[in-house]
């Protein structure tokens, strides 16, 4: 398995009757919990993850218990729900599995689907439709997951608006520091 890549489960060992979850319970403790998991309503999808991503960054300090308890958990991500840092929570942002089933008004096309949603860590999930990103064919779900890097490295350019024949430097290359020379290795600097 990768490192920063969480197995919560398989397709072949999913239970649709429930799923695991990571739960952050206490500072440098987590657990992995059984729940019970309901159909998807109308207009959402039950995906059972195949990959999900750890943060070497937020949910690292997460982890140590490094941030206010009462810090709300990004509240621009539906699936935390108004959570905050407050023992226990759920945590992650960067899941990509199969749909597996659907609720009513959901397109059959979904099914079978691979799909990316910023989704906490767990072994299956249900969430809108209109909150999945449908993975190209042929990118290994390893990859597909680090969605939520690239993001913040097209937008790291974004802010830093590099223009024709700027000189660029980048400190640190970590994943993000990689994607973001990467990508400005593109352009005419």
């Amino acid at each position: 398995m990768a490192r920063g890549i969480v197995d919560l489960g398989t397709l072949e060992g999913f239970r649709t009757s429930g799923r695991r979850v990571l739960l952050f319970t206490a500072p440098r403790r987590i657990e992995i919990r059984e729940e019970p998991l309901a159909p998807p309503p109308p207009g959402q999808a039950l995906v059972v993850t195949q990959v999900s991503a750890l943060s070497a960054g937020t949910e690292l300090l997460a982890f140590r218990g490094e941030l206010p308890p009462d810090l709300p958990i990004d509240e621009t991500l539906s699936a935390h729900g108004g959570a905050t840092f407050r023992y226990p929570f759920r945590y992650g942002y960067a899941s990509v599995g199969t749909v597996t089933a659907i609720g009513d008004g959901v397109a059959p096309a979904w099914l079978g689907r691979r799909v990316f949603a910023f989704e906490p860590h767990a072994s299956a999930f249900v969430a809108p439709v209109t909150e999945l990103a449908p993975v190209p064919e042929g990118l290994a779900p390893e990859r597909a997951v680090l969605y939520p890097h690239m993001e913040t490295a097209v937008n790291l350019i974004l802010d830093g608006e590099p223009a024709y024949d700027d000189a660029v430097l980048v400190v640190g290359q970590g994943v993000i520091g990689l994607l973001v020379t990467a990508l400005l290795a593109r352009f005419p600097l």
